[in-house]
């Protein structure tokens, strides 16, 4: 069905349906704050062309190919490297579609790659504009989507970091103003009054903006009572499963938290909200405070208390010995500490090599064993309520370069084979379960850890914070884990892959501090930052492992279930070596691992993107420069808005061809109601009640002639007499197209 636009209002329609885009907008701009979306300011652009578009009136066809071709455009400039609708662009995508879909026959959800996803997303964007506009333009009845906004917008608001304070006042307004223009319309219809010209209904329309502009300011601007309820939303969270077990545990619940006592793991937990540092940050990143190498079968410990070394300058560049083939980049940080807890020790990112803060009071020591940055005022470890800063160059870990370790324990790697170490009562399904597990998998470190990291959510695997079982003194943490309750959260996942590695004999260690938080974007810590800030919870600490490779360093891998790796790796080949392997890699798709499958384009797209970037439009190419993006997106709008310019003059060459080939009476009936549509564009609709040659009267008059009596002459001999046609097609043609061309011209 082809949805029209009614033109005795075509002034009402057009401003509802520029009100639902905006209304549409409001779903997209939470996305970068509460998922790990990237590039959503594709999606706005998107959303304006679809809306653009449907203003159109092109052809049902015509149109639905030029939304689909400008849909892969977008998908092509957010993934793909190649040249657009070339045949190896249609290779790779059409490779992708398929592996997703077969994905989805499998109902394995967590498996789809960003590239489906954001598809499937944009098609989503695609039948809304679509749906919005029938809803606001032909029937009139923006209630609905109104209310699903604003209970979209307000539940955010409620149980997410959205600080939606603008974003209400903005539905509101919006909402406000469409609401008065639908009830205009309904007046308009009712009273069959003729709706007022430009000029007219801005006057109308005027006084309706100025007392809601006033009502919402006045709105935002008054005081307001405290909460008269005790919020809900701690006691949902600390019901949810969602979390980190700070490791304290025997037996009993515990509060989700930083805790130095890891000897003993397992247990429930409760989550604890409050806040213990802000920091500054483009991106999230993991904020490690400490490793341990011992696991005891029941918990972790050290082996020594370490090796602490001191530096007057804060300058500490054995926190970030990586080798040369780790690309790095600069970074720059800064740390407010709200409540610490039982943090003591300062946390710090990857590649970090100095630390400073505004006190000169105190010193910083960093221990090569156990990796804790401690901060000392007169000699006594401390946290002081001063900022810290932090100089870092993050590593890039080169895939290449890892997957060139051997698997096994090297003597001359540079590492004590005490991160080799597991007790010895140890049950052996552990190790045969770590020999499955990489059975099919190419024999290097890099593929055994990534095979392993990726087991438990391949599996039965729960991730789980509270009813998660202690074992008893004869039984082992991880062993109950694998192959009894296979519930629990990341000290479970995390000691369990490095258990699981190291007898591979692969050097590994248990590491822990916090995930990269949320982002705050009110709060007194760093007003300047904008939304470079992050805020850290006693619900983000949380545990992972750290993979030994010679030449490399130690690498961080993610096994917990719903948490993403937060460093960078990439391939770690140049420009060159891909354009030297390109042709090698498409005939080794299979096999390759420059052409993964599902299951490691998600991964390797998170790697890469540092978590930027994970949900519909997420991997992106970040690389790609904001100039780039906003041109192209200024040319689609210039391109739309010259379709819409000359949508007639476009649409008159269609139907002229069209008549000109074939006259019969689909096409005959087509070409005189476009004229129709014309004349109501100047201003002399059809009216109720007139007749065919009363309308050609009237609107030869605007056209002085009789050329509108004549066309209609013919039109009414061949559509209610059913005379033949053929001798006079010509003469029609004629006339139409003398009719069109007067009107076009005034």
């Amino acid at each position: 069905m082809k949805l029209k636009l009614e033109q005795s209002n075509r002034l009402v329609s057009l401003a509802l349906y520029v009100g639902s885009m905006f209304l549409l907008m409001e779903w997209v701009y939470p996305l970068d704050i509460i998922t790990d979306t990237g590039q959503s300011h594709l999606f706005i652009v998107f959303i304006v062309v679809m809306f653009a578009l449907s203003m159109i009136h092109l052809p049902f066809g015509l149109i639905s190919v030029i939304k689909a071709g400008i849909l892969l455009l977008f998908i092509h400039h957010v993934f793909f490297d190649t040249a657009f609708f070339s045949t190896e662009w249609v290779k790779l995508f059409f490779e992708e579609m398929v592996i997703n879909v077969q994905e989805s026959i499998q109902q394995n959800w967590q498996t789809l790659t960003p590239v489906f996803r954001t598809f499937l997303f944009l098609i989503l964007l695609w039948m809304l504009s679509y749906l919005l506009y029938y809803w606001y333009v032909v029937v009139k009845r923006p209630l609905a989507f109104i209310f699903l906004t604003v209970l979209y917008v307000t539940v955010l608001d409620t149980f997410t970091v959205y600080e939606a304070n603008i974003a209400i006042i903005r539905v509101f307004s919006l909402s406000a103003l469409l609401l008065v223009l639908a009830n205009f319309h309904r007046i308009v219809e009712s009273e069959r009054l003729t709706e007022p010209k430009a000029r007219q209904f801005i006057k109308w329309l005027a006084p309706m903006i100025l007392v809601i502009g006033i009502s919402a300011a006045i709105g935002y601007a008054a005081p307001k009572y405290e909460p008269q309820w005790p919020d809900p939303v701690s006691f949902i969270q600390s019901a949810s499963e969602n979390g980190f077990g700070s490791g304290a545990g025997f037996g009993g619940v515990q509060r989700v938290g930083y805790g130095e006592h890891d000897d003993r793991l397992g247990g429930g937990f409760q989550m604890d909200n409050t806040t213990v540092f802000y920091a500054t940050s483009s991106a999230e990143r993991y904020w490690k405070v400490e490793t341990k190498d011992v696991y005891t079968g029941h918990g972790w410990e050290r082996s020594s208390e370490g090796e602490r070394i001191a530096s007057e300058t804060g300058q500490f560049p054995e926190i970030s010995q990586y080798g040369d083939v780790v690309a790095r980049e600069e970074s720059s940080l800064d740390l407010q500490m709200i409540e610490p807890g039982n943090l003591n020790k300062v946390p710090y990112i990857y590649g970090t090599e100095q630390v400073g803060t505004t006190n000169d009071q105190i010193n910083f020591e960093y221990d090569l064993i156990t990796n804790e940055l401690l901060s000392l005022d007169n000699g006594e470890q401390t946290l002081v309520e001063d900022d810290y800063s932090l100089e870092a160059n993050r590593p890039d870990f080169p895939r290449n370069a890892m997957r060139e370790v051997p698997v096994s324990y090297q003597e001359d790697s540079g590492i004590d084979e005490s991160y080799l170490q597991l007790p010895d009562e140890l049950p052996d399904r552990v190790s045969n379960l770590a020999g499955m597990i990489v059975s099919e998998e190419d024999q290097n470190r890099y593929d055994y850890a990534k095979a392993i990291e990726d087991y438990f959510s391949e599996g039965d695997y729960e991730y789980a914070t509270d009813d998660v079982a202690v074992p008893d003194e004869d039984e082992d943490y991880v062993d109950q884990f694998l192959f009894e309750t296979q519930r629990g959260y990341c000290d479970n996942f995390s000691t369990s892959m490095v258990v699981l590695l190291r007898s591979l004999d692969i050097p590994a260690r248990w590491a822990k501090g916090f995930t990269g938080g949320d982002r705050a974007f009110e709060q007194d810590a760093f007003p300047d930052a904008g939304s470079d800030v992050f805020e850290v919870q006693n619900n983000n600490a949380h545990s992972w492992v750290e993979v030994y490779f010679p030449d490399v360093g130690w690498v961080p891998f993610e096994p917990t279930i719903g948490f993403q790796n937060q460093v960078d790796v990439s391939t770690g080949e140049s420009i060159d070596d891909i354009l030297d392997d390109n042709q090698d890699d498409a005939l080794d798709q299979p096999e390759s691992s420059e052409q993964p499958d599902a299951d490691s384009q998600l991964e390797e797209g998170e790697e890469e993107e540092g978590n930027d970037s994970e949900a519909a439009g997420s991997n992106g190419d970040s690389s790609v420069s904001p100039w780039i993006v906003i041109s192209i997106s200024v040319i689609i709008v210039i391109i739309v808005g010259l379709l819409i310019y000359y949508r007639d003059r476009l649409v008159y060459a269609w139907r002229k061809q069209r008549l000109k080939r074939r006259a019969n009476q689909a096409t005959i009936t087509e070409s005189y109601q476009f004229v129709m549509k014309l004349l109501a564009k100047k201003g002399y609709p059809f009216k109720s009640g007139e007749t065919l040659r009363e309308y050609a009267k009237q609107a030869d008059r605007i056209l002085d002639g009789r050329s509108m009596s004549e066309l209609t002459h013919y039109y009414e001999q061949f559509i209610y007499r059913e005379d033949s046609f053929q001798s006079d097609q010509s003469e029609y043609y004629r006339l139409w197209k003398k009719v069109t061309d007067l009107i076009l011209s005034k």
